[in-house]
């Protein structure tokens, strides 16, 4: 953190920032902390000890918006003076501004935390996979030793009980459940593992709360294929064309087309090859012209020729590099609402493309091993969620009251 160097140079940043077309409120945002920041030099640590001092002083605690909007503008800041960054509008975060659980963890549970992390990379376990486990273990460590834990033997049932629920309802769904007892098996074979047993069994079975996938129906399904032919694209790029084509027809996760490089192409067999990021499993699917049409019609015509980086979909704003895979997610929501379906709707990214996949194929009859291969799931139960909206199979199952008697009062509006 350097104020007299950055009194000198933030002009630089500024100007940049209009040349490459940022708006007056991304550029007002730099503003308001430079000004913030000069009139009390001095007076901070650093960018990290800023923000949270300035989030306190303005009362912005619990205003998720505002608090978006300051933390963008302030790591704008400190990536041009601490790191000679220049805004790109890609994801830059030099300090995440916010204390981990792991940070506060003492030695103990922090092995145990490390350990698991240790013993999942060498299973190959995804990395995603991994730091999401780890924070939620870290939480539920944390809350024991902040209830007076030092140790594993210190933590009781009341303890863990109390982690799930507060006395009157259920504070976390049973992912955090299964995510907890992962990390503590994982200290098999060692000195922690009887306890950690212990704690397992301490840990009370949760309802799944989950509801009913939400999935595209016909009329939608319809609709998308329509602006996806030629001559009814309403002004969507090549590449946004192609990104949607390969997810209606392939269902593949968008980090995966994210991260999917031309070499993974076989042109000659007309096949996609690719290995998942999430499970690492390998995975090859027939290239159909639906999908492999809008791919050439991108890569011939729009994407620049002369770019080193490998991947297949460049950032529309920064060629030179990748796309990312949350960006995805915009790509399909700017599409939905421009082709007006699916407004208002709080399910409307890239999974619907899975679900409506999984639903249709396995409403045709294809068996779960093949549909979860497809879909590239390590394990068939993932499929379960998905048999809740085949209502064909399930409707088979329904139980006819032809022979109980039932008053019509019940069936009256």
């Amino acid at each position: 953190m350097d104020i007299k160097k950055l009194k000198k140079t933030h002009p630089q940043l500024l100007e940049y920032m209009k040349v490459k077309g940022y708006g007056r409120v991304a550029i007002g945002g730099v503003n308001i902390m430079l000004r913030r920041l000069f009139d009390r030099e001095g007076k901070y640590k650093s960018y990290n000890d800023f923000y949270k001092r300035f989030i306190s002083k303005e009362g912005l605690e619990g205003n998720t918006k505002r608090l978006c909007y300051y933390r963008t503008s302030v790591r704008t800041i400190q990536g041009f003076d601490e790191f000679d960054h220049f805004p790109n509008r890609l994801k830059f975060a030099p300090v995440l501004y916010q204390g981990s659980s792991y940070d506060h963890l003492n030695s103990t549970f922090k092995n145990i935390v490390d350990h698991f992390k240790q013993k999942a990379a060498k299973n190959a376990k995804s990395e995603k996979s991994i730091r999401v486990e780890s924070n939620i273990a870290s939480t539920f460590l944390f809350h024991m030793q902040q209830n007076g834990a030092d140790d594993l033997f210190g933590i009781t049932e009341s303890m863990v009980l109390s982690f799930f629920y507060d006395g009157y309802k259920q504070l976390r769904c049973c992912s955090y459940r299964t995510k907890i007892k992962t990390v503590l098996k994982s200290t098999i074979g060692t000195d922690y593992y009887v306890e950690c047993t212990r704690i397992m069994n301490d840990i009370p079975p949760l309802r799944n709360g989950r509801k009913n996938f939400a999935t595209l129906k016909e009329d939608e399904i319809r609709i998308i294929k329509e602006n996806l032919q030629d001559g009814m694209r309403n002004d969507l790029s090549l590449r946004d064309i192609a990104i949607v084509s390969m997810l209606m027809h392939t269902a593949i996760r968008g980090t995966d087309i994210a991260q999917m490089q031309i070499e993974n192409i076989d042109w000659k067999k007309d096949l996609i090859i690719l290995t998942q990021s999430k499970t690492q499993q390998h995975m090859v699917l027939p290239l159909r012209a639906v999908v492999g049409n809008p791919l050439v019609d991108y890569l011939i015509n729009e994407r620049p020729s002369n770019l080193d980086i490998k991947n297949i979909f460049a950032n529309a704003n920064c060629p030179e590099n990748p796309i990312e895979s949350s960006t995805i997610g915009g790509i399909v929501r700017r599409f939905f609402e421009k082709i007006g379906i699916r407004c208002g709707e709080k399910e409307n990214g890239i999974r619907l493309f899975r679900r409506y996949l999984a639903s249709k194929i396995l409403e045709n009859g294809v068996q779960p091993r093949v549909i979860s291969d497809i879909l590239g799931h390590l394990s068939p139960e993932s499929l379960n969620p998905y048999i809740d909206t085949d209502i064909k199979h399930l409707r088979e199952c329904g139980l006819s009251i032809e022979k109980y008697p039932v008053g019509k009062e019940v069936f009256e509006v």
